[in-house]
């Protein structure tokens, strides 16, 4: 990762969790941020126009303060939300909108004690295997398991499992690499 990767990160890991600072011990106040902040990524998202003048740096911040201002009084959030956004405008970060988001909902997992799993298969998981990933790892865990489901026809078969940092690649497609690689040292 580079150093100014890594910059980003922790850029966006500050706002967001001040974000949740600033709402700290009310739930109703977090479950309208959450909300608020999900209107606000679905439009940068969907609204092509509206991406395109958060990511503009031709744009002077504080125009852009003043238009995402107007626009997130439109939208009817809350005053606390759109002081949010004010000092993330006032820092020219309205570019980190999707990373902020994103630690954002990390953090609150966490406080929720909920871990997100990934599993990478060749083909759509049974029902009862994802119930029985679910209720394994969350027991081992013991921790909430949110199951992120992606399929990858090339692993060839078998089943790679992601929890946080941690991977377990269990595939075809890896044993395979292996062997290959093995073969030739030996």
């Amino acid at each position: 990762m580079t150093k100014n990767s890594s910059s980003i990160n922790e850029s966006a890991k500050r706002y967001a969790k001040a974000l949740v600072l600033s709402a700290e011990n009310k739930d109703s106040l977090i479950k309208s941020f959450r909300s608020d902040f999900g209107k606000l990524l679905s439009a940068f998202n969907e609204v092509e126009n509206f991406k395109e003048f958060i990511l503009l740096p031709l744009v002077k911040k504080q125009k852009k303060k003043e238009i995402l201002i107007k626009i997130l009084s439109k939208m009817n959030f809350s005053t606390e939300i759109i002081s949010f956004f004010k000092i993330v405008a006032n820092h020219g970060k309205l570019f980190l909108l999707e990373k902020i988001y994103k630690e954002f909902g990390k953090i609150l997992d966490e406080n929720d004690g909920i871990t997100e799993v990934t599993v990478t298969t060749t083909e759509p998981l049974e029902k009862k295997f994802e119930d029985d990933i679910v209720k394994n790892i969350g027991e081992k865990l013991k921790k909430k398991i949110r199951l992120n489901k992606l399929i990858d026809p090339d692993l060839i078969g078998g089943i790679i499992i992601k929890i946080d940092s941690v991977m377990i690649d269990n595939s075809i497609k890896t044993k395979l690499l292996d062997y290959n690689f093995n073969e030739r040292l030996g």
